[in-house]
């Protein structure tokens, strides 16, 4: 949000120095996939199939001051923009399209890779079969905690190392695991 809104203060002020911002423009839910001085296309994938939402977004546009011509496709999701240069940064209109679509949050949204999600579900499934096969007295993070823990105090009554991370070591992980399964509930 933060970014967004100093886009459109250095955009409204005309005071941005620097190299344009369009290059970290080319991922998200409104993508740069084009730009000249002058024209710019935006490619916006949650204006596919929807055409009452380009054309809300083409009549909120065309009378922008320094806005010369938009095109908007619903079929594709493409937004063309030819501009005046002096009178406005293309910074300004890719901020103008994110708080029309009202597509701000999902701007701050970190993507989650699929590797991430599919461990997630694994994890999720493990949890639930320890959990049932305890009959509801644990689920897969509290029995690794419990595990971590009780090596954690046999390293440390035995004093032996073998090849294994200290005992304080393992009783701080078999700790922490717990706490945070705790703030997840």
């Amino acid at each position: 949000m933060h970014i967004l809104t100093g886009m459109l203060m250095a955009g409204l002020l005309g005071k941005s120095r620097g190299a344009s911002l369009l290059p970290m423009l080319r991922t998200g839910p409104v993508r740069t996939a084009h730009a000249v001085p002058g024209r710019i296309r935006f490619r916006v994938p949650s204006l596919q199939g929807d055409p009452s939402r380009a054309e809300f977004l083409r009549a909120k546009m065309a009378p922008l001051e320094g806005v010369l011509a938009i095109t908007v496709t619903p079929q594709t999701g493409s937004v063309l923009i030819r501009y005046q240069e002096g009178k406005v940064r293309a910074e300004l209109l890719f901020a103008a399209i994110v708080r029309l679509l009202g597509l701000d949050d999902e701007l701050k949204q970190t993507p989650q890779p699929t590797i991430v999600r599919e461990l997630q579900s694994l994890m999720d499934s493990l949890n639930r079969v320890v959990y049932d096969r305890t009959g509801g007295l644990l689920d897969f993070t509290s029995a690794a905690s419990i595990v971590l823990g009780a090596v954690g105090i046999q390293k440390l009554v035995s004093k032996e190392s073998k090849a294994m991370p200290a005992g304080f070591t393992l009783l701080w992980w078999a700790f922490h695991q717990l706490l945070s399964h705790q703030d997840e509930q």
